[in-house]
């Protein structure tokens, strides 16, 4: 896996329908043309676009669609979220950086694209207790925080407001910023995905710094010396 994204949208089933509309419609090789519901199954031709969408519901399990450069799955955690997490076979930044801008059209409430190792190394929990190790992804309820700062940041002024995230802050420390249509904002922070290491340390102050960010490091702080399942849960199930 090369590059990770994820995008979060209100939810319901016309959002659904409407994420999974413009997977269909991007240019190749990240157009969705292929579908199925686990990892394990043969993909399936989407085929009639207009007849697949009607056959979709939030109250359902999403679909797992593909493409020749891409895998997305869009998922219906609960009634009040859509998730989009797309897995990219390319570093490119044009071909992402252009994704990123085609699905902020839809307004999500927060996304991003990154290398997965920034993504991990911002998000992910890797703790060895007694009896074994535990990996998870933490801080990505948007309810709770901004989940971090990645190579491309779709933040909307909403999620900035409602969390107290000041963003003249955010834009000083990005190489660029844009400000799409309806509110949203687009930061980016590195010069490519693979470039994330050379500013990894300078990110992680600013999480830190920044109110309404989340920052892994407060979390890995307070696990230290923990060996057991139980206090493990009861620290980090909060921020899961």
């Amino acid at each position: 896996m090369k590059s990770w994204g994820e995008l979060v949208f209100d939810g319901g089933t016309d959002v659904l329908r409407a994420v999974v509309q413009t997977l269909c419609d991007l240019p190749e090789p990240l157009r969705a043309t292929r579908h199925c519901i686990g990892e394990d199954e043969v993909a399936q031709p989407i085929g009639d676009v207009a007849k697949f969408l009607s056959s979709l519901s939030s109250d359902r399990m999403g679909p797992l669609l593909r493409a020749k450069g891409a895998q997305y799955i869009v998922s219906a955690p609960g009634s009040e979220r859509i998730e989009c997490t797309c897995q990219f076979k390319t570093r490119g930044m044009p071909s992402i950086r252009a994704f990123i801008e085609r699905m902020a059209a839809l307004k999500p409430l927060f996304g991003f694209a990154s290398a997965w190792d920034e993504y991990r190394h911002r998000n992910q929990l890797d703790v060895p207790l007694r009896l074994h190790r535990v990996q998870v992804f933490v801080g990505n309820n948007i309810s709770k925080c901004v989940p971090g700062l990645y190579w491309l940041t779709l933040l909307p002024d909403s999620l900035a407001e409602e969390h107290g995230v000041p963003l003249p802050e955010v834009r000083q420390a990005a190489l660029e910023h844009v400000a799409l249509g309806g509110g949203q904002r687009l930061f980016r922070f590195h010069d490519h995905p693979g470039a994330w290491r050379e500013r990894a340390d300078e990110l992680d102050g600013l999480c830190a710094a920044l109110p309404g960010t989340f920052n892994i490091a407060d979390l890995r702080a307070r696990l230290v010396g923990v060996t057991e399942q139980k206090e493990f849960d009861a620290i980090a199930d909060p921020w899961r």
